[in-house]
């Protein structure tokens, strides 16, 4: 963008009016014409007289959004406020923020045109959704125009406030959820005890709390009872994330990818079940674990529980599966690529299932096998072709706790993530799905993955399992409450 100050010719028209007109009437000698001329005068030197200021001098800016640190994948609001700090009207305003080439704007418009009174401030917001990384914002550029649009000059103007977003897991523990989802807190449980809904009443005992005591019925009949309440239990809850090299895809470039918004969706999950009550773990697919208290893996595995030190496990593990991102878009016009791929790897599986057992491999489509470098899981040992397996599934399930609960974020972009959800699902596992959608593109290969994926999400719908259906363009609770509401019980 051009800057510094430029004086534009908007009024040749009236030139060639001022002209015609004054010869007319010098050679017609009449004055009519010669009065005539003085309109198209008038304009053309109200257009050389007037001026616009600097930008810098003339307006001030401020940036900000919520949250200050967002979680990568999480959608941030972003606000810039726009002031006429010179003493007269600015008539044409046209502001454009700097935004990062490495982010796209989802929702709303990062340059706006507008007129300010002296003194006088507007706004303009739009939405991001970053990955994870640091991103700097430049100085916004800002053009003035005067009425007559002759004069425009046109600058950068830094903007006080925010200027560098950082995006990432906090991770000494999960972050305070700032969406409410609709998870139910504690369950219920069959057995009296201390709580808060009605269960029965017994004789009293010593000790009892006066609380507790039924006055009622010690007004009516002069005997002390207790009222018990039903107990409240905490629930396994095991967060199965996919972290697997092929759920990094992205719709578009300056997106988050499946494995930003998958790790995104566990943690805020996983933060609103421990603030409930539950009992928490984490499972990282093709992730190994580098901290203490992980099991190393693949997969990475946090054990339920609560706590700041179970919270800091899991923000570590999500933290790796975000790092991983890569923001590949899906392909464009021609799926057939990636379709080729996914037939070949069905036509292994139904071999390997025909013979019986799995079989080892060399080449890359070993994901949920994978050390983070996208082959096998390490030389010597057999990784298996599909990840379906009995011996897959045995393995997690040699890891979970007896009657846990499960959540499966995955974007759900190949049949290998919906197979092992639908063995765990067939091992007796109550599951739920979040899936960030990441076909949206408009595009003959995106929408070709969009009928893919709906059908893949649709075989788990048929084994009872509830699924949400995220649109990253929109809030993450607006999903999993149109998608299975209170569905830990």
């Amino acid at each position: 963008m051009r800057n510094g100050h430029v004086r534009v010719s908007r009024w040749h028209s009236g030139v060639v009016a001022a002209v015609s007109l004054l010869t007319a009437g010098i050679f017609a000698g009449s004055a009519p014409l010669l009065l005539a001329a003085i309109v198209p005068l008038t304009y053309l030197g109200y257009a050389a007289l007037s001026s616009v200021p600097s930008p810098e001098a003339a307006v001030s800016l401020e940036r900000e959004w919520t949250p200050k640190t967002p979680l990568p994948g999480e959608r941030i609001e972003v606000t810039l406020t726009v002031r006429n700090d010179a003493e007269r009207t600015l008539p044409d305003v046209r502001v454009a923020d700097a935004v990062p080439d490495t982010l796209e704007v989802i929702d709303g418009d990062s340059t706006a045109a507008m007129t300010l009174r002296a003194g006088e401030e507007t706004t303009l917001e739009y939405t991001l959704q970053p990955r994870r990384g640091t991103y700097v914002f430049g100085a916004p550029w800002v053009r003035l125009r005067s009425l007559s649009a002759t004069a425009v000059s046109t600058d950068e103007v830094s903007a006080t406030g925010d200027d560098e977003l950082e995006c990432r897991v906090p991770l000494d523990g999960l972050p305070v959820h700032r969406e409410t989802i609709p998870f139910a807190g504690s369950v219920a449980s069959d057995s009296g005890g201390p709580g808060y809904e009605f269960h029965s009443t017994r004789e009293y005992q010593q000790g009892d709390p006066l609380s507790r005591i039924n006055w009622r019925r010690y007004a009516r009949t002069g005997e002390l009872g207790t009222v018990q309440y039903r107990e409240q239990e905490s629930t396994n809850v095991v967060i199965v994330v996919d972290g697997r090299p092929e759920a990094g895809l992205a719709p578009a470039a300056g997106r988050p990818d499946g494995l930003t918004l998958a790790a995104y969706a566990a943690i805020v999950t996983s933060t609103t079940l421990s603030d409930g009550g539950h009992n928490v773990g984490l499972v990282g697919l093709g992730i190994r674990g580098r901290t203490p208290g992980v099991y190393t893996g693949p997969p990475a595995y946090v054990e339920p529980g609560t706590g700041a030190d179970v919270g800091g496990r899991i923000a570590r593990v999500c933290d790796a599966i975000a790092a991983r991102a890569s923001g590949t878009t899906l392909l464009g016009s021609d799926p057939s690529p990636h379709l080729e791929q996914q037939e070949q790897r069905q036509q292994n599986h139904g071999e390997d299932s025909d013979h019986g057992q799995s079989t080892a491999t060399s080449n890359d489509h070993a994901p949920l096998q994978t050390d983070g470098r996208g082959g096998a899981a390490g030389a010597g040992r057999t990784a298996p072709t599909h990840t379906a397996s009995p011996t897959d599934v045995d393995h997690l399930d040699a890891l979970l706790p007896t009657g846990c609960q499960l959540v499966l974020c995955t974007p759900a972009v190949d049949d290998e993530i919906i197979e092992y959800g639908a063995a765990l699902r067939r091992r007796g596992y109550r599951m739920s799905v979040v899936s960030p959608d990441v076909t949206g593109a408009d595009t003959v290969g995106a929408r070709v993955a969009a009928v893919t994926r709906e059908a893949r999400l649709e075989r788990l719908r048929r084994l009872d399992v509830p699924v949400a259906d995220w649109d990253p363009e929109t809030p993450l609770v607006t999903a999993l409450g149109r998608g299975f509401g209170e569905v830990i019980h």
